[in-house]
């Protein structure tokens, strides 16, 4: 490869192949396909829950486009855990020997997707939420709704990179998921239940900030300050995921 060509067109073309990529796999459809349902039947829960308030159980509702981060979690390990899996990585490596472009490119591609179903599933629970809530007599739109959704598409894509990350440091598919659901869904509820003010500083509470969930057992922080703490942990564990790309072997 000649070194003087830019690194900005590489990172393009990579990001390219990694969207096709990923439009080949049938995974990726159904991933995309079933979180805004998913969605749309969490809106269920908030909707016939005990609320303090119709803004919050509008809220409730709203937030629950946040739910959609499963699925972009899923499909960041997919595509990166996939490669290692079918060995394909040691041709992308050998076409591409920067590796560190390689991960770039992963990361924006699944970053864009999970940016998809964000507002796929933000979209879905916005017209699924707003009818519900009208049947059944509370309000169906406020001045915080457009924010709400926003939080949950951005937590959403930024999940996205997180697997990514996960299946860097991890690998195996099945170990990067298992990893995912001990740590950011059992984990943290875990110790949320344990303790309840804890819960604000993990990772799940502070991307359940940025939507503007509210919490019945103890506050959330403000969006802007949850949003900054969730990026700071994805940033930390996908610095760690270039590191060990370019210092580990490829198999």
């Amino acid at each position: 490869m000649n070194r003087s060509t830019p690194r900005g067109p590489i990172i393009m073309r990579l990001v390219r192949a990694e969207l096709i990529k990923a439009r080949a796999v049938r995974a990726t459809w159904i991933l995309a396909a079933v979180a805004p349902v998913f969605c749309a039947l969490w809106v269920l829960v908030p909707l016939f829950a005990p609320a303090s308030s119709d803004a919050a159980r509008m809220a409730g509702v709203y937030n629950m486009a946040q739910q959609a981060y499963l699925f972009s979690l899923i499909l960041g390990i997919l595509g990166m855990a996939g490669e290692y899996r079918h060995q394909t990585i040691t041709w992308a490596f050998l076409v591409t020997p920067r590796r560190g472009a390689v991960v770039t490119a992963k990361l924006v591609a699944y970053g864009l997707l999970g940016l998809l179903v964000g507002v796929l599933s933000a979209l879905v629970t916005l017209a699924a939420g707003g009818v519900l809530l009208a049947l059944r007599g509370h309000p169906a739109l406020s001045s915080e709704v457009p924010l709400i959704l926003l939080g949950g598409v951005l937590s959403t894509a930024i999940y996205g990179l997180l697997g990514v990350a996960l299946a860097v440091l991890v690998r195996s598919q099945v170990g990067a998921i298992t990893l995912a659901a001990l740590l950011f869904a059992y984990g943290d509820g875990f110790l949320a239940w344990l303790v309840p003010d804890v819960y604000r500083w993990l990772p799940t509470g502070a991307a359940r900030s940025l939507g503007a969930m509210r919490l019945e057992g103890g506050a959330l922080l403000p969006a802007w300050g949850g949003g900054l703490l969730f990026v700071g942990y994805v940033a930390v564990i996908v610095l760690l995921a270039r590191v060990l790309t370019l210092r580990r072997d490829v198999t």
